[in-house]
């Protein structure tokens, strides 16, 4: 995992509603798909704030790999 600009710990994962959309808007604005699985991407898509391009990129991939 990349640990952008924060001082977090390798191995740290989210464990309220706010950490996890924060983690998942993180990883998803600077290109990190890696680890992100689509239960997890499917229950929070409707509260990730991200721009339209990172909107429609998440869409074509739920809808690509059957988690809509």
């Amino acid at each position: 995992m990349k640990r952008w600009d924060y001082n977090i710990p390798k191995n740290w994962k989210p464990k309220t509603e706010t950490e996890w959309v924060w983690f998942l808007e993180r990883k998803i604005n600077y290109g990190d798909w890696k680890g992100l699985t689509k239960p997890v991407l499917k229950k929070y898509k409707h509260k990730l704030h991200l721009d339209i391009g990172k909107k429609l990129m998440l869409a074509a991939y739920l809808e690509h790999y059957g988690a809509r």
